[in-house]
């Protein structure tokens, strides 16, 4: 065949090839026009349909973020993936350019669909038969995340494009991007540029770097290839990194408009794996998950740094104290002016078995000892029974079948009011709880919202001594009320507190300023250690010791911090150590040294308001009442006007003694008589003093017997024993040899009487029972029934008080001994 002849073959060849082609590209065009007429029609009536939910089925997990922006926890949503809803404005501008750069360049200009790209990638995969791309915009990857789409075939593809129109239809560029960013897959589990960006690279989207804001934007192309959770993932990761650096660096300012000069777009990246998720103070985030925090992100008022550097401070103390027994350790720091929590330490160790570590002490229900006392203390000053210069006696006393002792089992006798609540002793806060009235003690913590699960008959007297259980959390917002004018609020968690719940006037504001400036006056706990630590401020404190020694507390106000402390077992197992001034206290004051110093504060704290109604004025040392002018020596004190119960001291009197014999004459004659000061106490008193070895100078004896006018009783009896809201049992048993009844209890008959009864009688129902001197005790064989008991001293003085006595058939003999510190 001649070469014309072959010619003519390669052009009718060439010609017939070229004519298939062509035929082939028309009936392409025809099928692509049909399709997206198929896909405009149905877009239209997709349009015509209500807007649909972009976030349907959205589960997000929880973050928990401390007050400074530090990630503490970040959970994983119901379905077992990480999640987060982010808005498109708290997204570092430089991801959001990378990632259209890469996925989408024409994105805020088409419709939906990206009619060029469809038809570069049909050219080069259809017709030329090359390397497969892809033409997917960004609405069409939402779509397709959005209601899970299988796009691997052509009925698939086709419904991802009539979605992408309808979502077009209804939403602006910027929430079809927003939404985007937080669907896209970043390898594994993790889903949504937030959470990618919390676990990679430690911080929110919005701190990008460019070199990592570059990262994030190629791996949701490929999420399984390219997944920084594996070293390969790594290095492919870094490869598509590499070529959209490339790309990045070609394109114009104008593109990169937003984005700040950065890192070298080179530099090696460190990614964090999902191992690597921050889990910091757990005990204060497993709170917030039990309290049903809502699921997306949480601001904390938490303060990180503060959190660990008390953490560093207690398990240093406690490897300090193991020699002791002493190894868990609870704390809770507040804001007193808000109650926001600042640091929370459920445990010394959350992930120590030995010590049962995942407990949470601060919401662990444990005896609270003596750190109730204060409260005792504030309701009588609210209710007039005391001032804080008030004498109280620290003496030995029985309510019914409690016997209270203190702590030392000792019995210092006459006390004022603020030293018996420094120095925690158990019998005058018996003795003001009894007296307690509208509310009662119980009642009054009822309000503040402690549980008491009983009623109040099963707690008795014993509350005040620790004689229940609340929480740590319970015991700061009783403690904060002190700092704040008596107001009850509950615990805030928020970085802005919620002002929902109003806060609630639980004392007034007289009363709660007197027991905290009475607590001010606690000396601190000192030792070589703390003397370098303690803070110097005052701070108002107190500490406690649970029967069995099972738990030492302290806590207290200082500036705007309201702190407590909590040692002991998990278990409830005792340790003689546990004593809350010795352990508990210098642990406190060392985590108090660790707060920064507010003078301004702390003198707003301790300083009486001006609206206050309050008047300090010069009070009898000895007393605690107005001085009379026979008292030698004064201080000032602080009471309430038409509240607290002064009166003029009658401890102190002139007695005229006769210059010729030097006996105590009837009555005053200058010149033949001299004026002498004596001391004259109730009797329960005086003995008390003498039983402590105090020596007091007494009167001489009349020389001669007196009117009785002159000899008028100052100071009324005061019956301590038998008590009136009491119910009186006494048994009566047979005697097998009498064949009789013989009375088996009897009933103590105490008061206490002016300094000068020498003799006091007792009557039952006006029927005589006997006499007894000043500090002695009568017991009565009681008949059952309504008594009324008289006593009547020599001076004239009287009391009664009426009982009920009931005859119980048997007879069970409980003495209930408490003892806290």
């Amino acid at each position: 065949m001649s070469s014309g002849a072959i010619s003519s073959v390669a052009v009718i060849s060439g010609t017939a090839g070229s004519g298939r082609r062509s035929t082939m590209l028309r009936l392409l065009r025809w099928l692509l026009l049909s399709v997206l007429a198929l896909l405009m029609l149905l877009a239209l009536l997709l349009g015509f349909s209500s807007k649909p939910d972009l976030y349907g089925g959205y589960q997000q997990g929880r973050a928990y973020f401390a007050a400074n922006g530090e990630l503490l926890s970040l959970q994983l949503a119901d379905d077992q993936r990480y999640r987060l809803k982010l808005p498109l404005q708290d997204i570092a501008p430089a991801l959001q350019q990378a990632t259209l750069l890469y996925e989408d360049r024409d994105f805020y200009q088409h419709f939906g669909l990206d009619v060029s790209a469809i038809a570069r990638a049909f050219w080069q995969s259809v017709v030329r038969q090359g390397r497969r791309q892809g033409a997917s915009t960004i609405s069409m990857q939402l779509a397709r995340l959005r209601y899970k789409l299988n796009t691997s075939n052509l009925a698939g593809k086709l419904r991802q494009v009539a979605y992408a129109l309808y979502l077009e239809r209804h939403f602006s560029k910027d929430q079809l991007l927003e939404a985007y960013f937080n669907y896209a897959p970043y390898g594994g589990n993790i889903e949504g540029v937030a959470a990618a960006s919390l676990i990679y690279f430690g911080k929110e989207a919005a701190d990008l770097t460019l070199p990592e804001a570059l990262a994030l934007s190629v791996i949701p192309q490929n999420p399984n290839l390219r997944s920084p959770l594996s070293n390969n993932g790594q290095q492919q990761l870094e490869h598509a990194r590499q070529r959209l650096t490339a790309i990045w660096q070609q394109q114009p300012e104008a593109v990169k408009l937003g984005s700040e000069p950065q890192l070298p777009l080179d530099l090696p990246l460190h990614y964090f794996t999902r191992a690597d998720i921050p889990q910091l103070a757990p005990h204060f985030v497993n709170q917030l998950r039990q309290q049903g925090r809502q699921q997306g992100r949480f601001y904390t008022s938490l303060q990180l740094p503060l959190q660990q550097r008390f953490e560093q401070q207690l398990s240093r103390y406690l490897k300090r104290q193991q020699a002791k027994g002493i190894n868990n350790a609870s704390a809770l720091l507040i804001k007193r002016s808000t109650l926001q929590v600042l640091a929370w330490l459920g445990s010394a160790d959350f992930n120590s078995e030995a010590i049962a570590g995942q407990v949470d002490g601060v919401t662990a229900q444990r005896s609270p000892g003596s750190a109730l006392k204060p409260f005792v203390y504030a309701l009588a000053l609210q209710q007039g029974l005391i001032h804080p210069q008030s004498l109280l006696t620290d003496l030995p006393r029985r309510y019914g079948s409690f016997n209270p002792e203190n702590f030392d089992r000792q019995f210092t006798g006459p006390v004022s009011a603020t030293t018996a609540l420094i120095n925690s002793r158990n019998l005058p806060a018996v003795q003001l709880q009894a007296q307690l009235q509208q509310p009662d003690f119980y009642q009054w913590l009822a309000t503040a919202g402690v549980p008491l699960n009983q009623p109040a008959s099963h707690y008795g007297l014993a509350l005040v001594l620790g004689g229940m259980e609340l929480s740590m959390a319970q015991l700061v917002q009783l403690y904060a009320m002190l700092g704040n004018g008596g107001l009850w609020q509950p615990l805030a968690w928020q970085q802005q507190p919620d002002q929902a719940e109003q806060p609630q006037l639980l004392l007034s504001p007289e009363a709660a300023f007197l027991t905290l400036d009475m607590l001010r006056q606690h000396p601190r706990v000192q030792s070589g250690l703390l003397s370098e630590l303690t803070v110097q401020h005052p701070v108002a404190w107190k500490t406690g010791t649970s029967y069995a020694f099972r738990d030492a507390w302290a806590i207290g106000l200082s500036g705007d911090y309201v702190l407590a402390v909590w040692l002991g077992n998990f278990d409830g197992s005792s340790n003689p150590n546990l004593v809350g001034r010795t352990a508990a206290g210098p642990l406190f004051f060392e985590l108090m040294a660790l707060l920064p110093d507010n003078a301004p504060e702390n003198t707003r704290l301790f300083s009486a308001a001006a609206s206050l109604n309050l008047k300090k004025v010069p009070l009898c040392r000895r007393s605690g009442d107005l001085p009379n002018k026979y008292c030698p020596q004064t201080e000032p004190g602080w009471f309430i006007p038409g509240v607290s119960p002064i009166k003029v001291s009658e401890v102190h009197r002139a007695v005229p003694v006769d210059l010729a014999s030097g006996l105590r004459a009837c009555m005053h004659q200058p010149g033949l008589t001299e004026l002498k000061v004596f001391e004259f106490w109730p009797s329960e008193v005086s003995k008390a003093l003498q039983q402590a070895g105090i020596v007091l100078a007494k009167p001489p004896p009349y020389q001669q017997a007196c009117p009785d006018k002159l000899l008028l009783s100052r100071q009324p009896p005061q019956i301590r024993s038998p008590q009136p809201q009491l119910t009186y049992l006494v048994e009566q048993q047979v005697n097998a040899d009498a064949d009789k009844k013989l009375a088996q209890q009897k009933i103590a008959l105490q008061a206490s009487f002016d300094g000068a009864v020498t003799q006091a009688h007792w009557f039952a129902n006006n029927r005589y029972l006997g006499a007894v001197a000043p500090g002695e005790t009568l017991f009565w064989q009681g008949q059952p029934g309504q008594v009324k008991l008289t006593v009547v001293d020599d001076l004239g003085g009287a009391a009664s008080v009426t009982i009920r006595v009931s005859e119980a058939a048997t007879l069970t003999a409980v003495t209930q001994q408490v003892s806290s510190e």
